[in-house]
C-alpha cells in the first residue's frame, strides 16, 4: 500500500521515489499532459513536437507539466521529450512508469502525478497519434477547464482505423448504457485533476484496466458515475498500428474484456431503463470526405478463415446452436466476395459476451476467440464502405446498433438464467 496526495492507494505508486521528488519540486500546475510510451521511437517525435507547440503556443498562462511515462524503452523514446522546445510556462517530466507493463498503468502514473500537482486538467495524448496538430491541445483542455469532468477525442478515420469502434464499442454502449458516445476508444482524452486522482485510487489496475483497457474503462465509468462527458472532433486521425489480421491482439482481448466484464460489474445499472445520453460536441465538426483505407479487406477475412481450425472448439462452446451454424456459412463464400451479416455479427457479441459472464471456461479465451471473426466483420465493414465518406457510412453504423438494440432481448432472456461467476469470485467489482 502507498500513501498518495488524493488517499491511500490500492496498489503501489506507479511512480518512483525521483518522480514523485520533481513534482514536489515543480509544485502546483495547471495542466498535465502525459504522454505514454514503450519503444515509440518512430513516431513520438511528432507526438512531442505537436503537444510542445500547444502547450506554449495555446496555454501560455497556464502552468503545464509534459510528462512522459515510459515503459523502459531501449530505443531512446523519451529523449524527445527530453530535447523538446517549451516556453518557460512548461516543466518536463521523463519517468519510467513502475509496476507491472501496460498502458494503462502508464496512464495511471500521469493520473497520479496530476493529483500530486492538484492540477486542474489532466491530458494524455498516444506516443502514436498520426496526424495530430498543436490544436489538439487546446480543444482536449477547454472542456475541462469549462466544468466537463471528461473530453474525449474524435475523429475523422477510414473504415478499417475505425472498425473496432463501430461495430462493437459504439453499438455495445449504444445497446446497454443507451450512450451515444461516438468514441468511446478515445486516444486522446483529457480528465479533470479531481477525478484522475480519484480514478488512480481505484481497484483496478491488476486486471485488463492495466493494459489496453484502459480506454474503454474510462468512458463507462464516466457514465455510471454520471460524470459530465464532452467530445471533441480532433479531425483526422491516421491509420492504427499493427498488421490487419495478427493473431493474437492483445488490445483486443484487453478491450473486449473490460467491455464485457461490465455486464456483470454494472448489471445493475444497464438492466434499467437508462434515459439517453447524448453528451455535446465541442468545437467544429469535420468536413464530409472520403477517409482513406488500406487495401486490408482481403488480409482481414483470411485471417477469419486461417484461424477456423484453431477456434472452431471455442466458438461451439460460446455460440448457440443457430449463430454456430450461421457462422459455419460464412465459409463457404469466396474471399474476394466474403460479406458477414450485421445482424449474424450482433447475435456472436451477444453470445460471446454471455459466454464470457457464465464461466464456463477461461474468459481470456472467450476474448481471444472472438478477435478472427471480428477480423471476418471488420473486413466485410471495409469492403461495404469503401465508396463512402465518413458520413455516409454512419448510415452503416446505425443499421449496426439497431441490429444490437434487436437482439437484447435475447441477451436479457439468457443473462437471467444463469448466476454470472463474478459474484462467486467477489472479482471486478471495483471497475
Amino acid at each position: 500500500m502507498s500513501e498518495g496526495r488524493s488517499g491511500i492507494l490500492m496498489y503501489e505508486s506507479a511512480l518512483g521515489d525521483d518522480a514523485q521528488r520533481r513534482l514536489r519540486e515543480i509544485g502546483r500546475a495547471d495542466v498535465v499532459v502525459g504522454i505514454p510510451s514503450h519503444r515509440n521511437a518512430r513516431t513520438i517525435g511528432e507526438v512531442v513536437r505537436a503537444v510542445a507547440e500547444g502547450v506554449t503556443v495555446y496555454l501560455p498562462n497556464q502552468r503545464v507539466v509534459l510528462m512522459n511515462a515510459d515503459g523502459g524503452s531501449s530505443d531512446n523514446t523519451s529523449r524527445y521529450l527530453t530535447d523538446a522546445t517549451v516556453g518557460p510556462n512548461v516543466e518536463r517530466l521523463v519517468t519510467v512508469y513502475e509496476g507491472g507493463m501496460g498502458k494503462g498503468v502508464a496512464i495511471r502514473s500521469i493520473f497520479e502525478a496530476s493529483a500530486i500537482v492538484d492540477a486542474k486538467v489532466c491530458v494524455v495524448i498516444e506516443a502514436r497519434a498520426p496526424g495530430i496538430v498543436p490544436e489538439w491541445i487546446p480543444a482536449l483542455v477547454n472542456p475541462v477547464m469549462s466544468g466537463n469532468d471528461i473530453a474525449l477525442g474524435c475523429y475523422r478515420r477510414s473504415a478499417y482505423a475505425a472498425a473496432l469502434t463501430d461495430n462493437l464499442a459504439y453499438p455495445f454502449l449504444r445497446t446497454y448504457f443507451n450512450a451515444d458516445i461516438r468514441e468511446p476508444l478515445a486516444s486522446e482524452f483529457a480528465l479533470s485533476g479531481a477525478m484522475a486522482g480519484e480514478l488512480a485510487n481505484r481497484d483496478v489496475w491488476e486486471t485488463d484496466v492495466a493494459r489496453f483497457g484502459i480506454n474503454i474503462w474510462l468512458t463507462i465509468q464516466g457514465l455510471v458515475e454520471e460524470r459530465r462527458i464532452a467530445q471533441v472532433d480532433l479531425g483526422y486521425r491516421g491509420e492504427g498500428s499493427g498488421e490487419p489480421g495478427a493473431p493474437g491482439d492483445a488490445r483486443f482481448g484487453h478491450m473486449v474484456g473490460t467491455l464485457f466484464r461490465t455486464l456483470t460489474v454494472h448489471r445493475r445499472i444497464w438492466q434499467r431503463n437508462l434515459p439517453p445520453r447524448r453528451p455535446s460536441f465541442h468545437g467544429g465538426r469535420s468536413p464530409d470526405v472520403s477517409a482513406p483505407c488500406s487495401d486490408c479487406a482481403t488480409a482481414l477475412v483470411e485471417a477469419m478463415f486461417t484461424a477456423r481450425i484453431d477456434y472452431t472448439p471455442q466458438w461451439e462452446q460460446s455460440l448457440s446452436p443457430a449463430a454456430m451454424a450461421a457462422v459455419n456459412a460464412l465459409f463457404e463464400q469466396p474471399i474476394d466476395a466474403f460479406g458477414f451479416p450485421i445482424d449474424l455479427w450482433a447475435r456472436v457479441v451477444a453470445d460471446f459476451g454471455l459466454s464470457y459472464n457464465k464461466g464456463d471456461g477461461d474468459p481470456d479465451k472467450v476474448g481471444d476467440a472472438l478477435l478472427p471473426l471480428f477480423y471476418g466483420r471488420a473486413g466485410s465493414y471495409v469492403r461495404e464502405t469503401e465508396a463512402m465518406t465518413v458520413v455516409e457510412r454512419e448510415a452503416v453504423v446505425q443499421r449496426i446498433v439497431r441490429a444490437f438494440e434487436a437482439v437484447k432481448p435475447y441477451f436479457v432472456e439468457q443473462w437471467d438464467d444463469y448466476q454470472p461467476w463474478v459474484d462467486s469470485l467477489g472479482y471486478g467489482l471495483g471497475l
